[in-house]
């Protein structure tokens, strides 16, 4: 094998255990017309938020791509763990602020 074909081979290999990384969606803590929703629209957004860290909290998980991590690529699953954190911190931040929004309105 030439020396091009192992670059070549090594950059393939490289993107492909970057590309098995799990990855969680981050929310933004404060959106664009918080304040204008309803009480009912508030609790929906609640309700979606507790959705979203179900689905961080089962990628921390004995998921297949964790234990491929673990077994091939540490830092993958060290990335995957602290990316889970970062994302569960935006969604407590935005229940938080979401709450607050709730309580000023008096909703109940």
């Amino acid at each position: 094998m030439t020396k091009s074909h192992m670059v070549w081979v090594s950059i393939l290999a490289s993107s492909i255990l970057l590309g098995g990384c799990a990855t969680s969606r981050k929310v933004q803590v404060v959106q664009a017309g918080d304040h204008t929703m309803s009480c009912a629209q508030i609790m929906s957004e609640l309700s979606r938020l507790d959705q979203a860290e179900q689905d961080i909290d089962s990628k921390k998980g004995a998921t297949g791509t964790n234990v491929a991590a673990a077994l091939f690529w540490l830092p993958g699953l060290a990335y995957t763990y602290y990316d889970a954190g970062q994302a569960s911190q935006a969604i407590n931040g935005r229940r938080s602020h979401l709450n607050a929004l709730y309580n000023k309105k008096s909703c109940q």
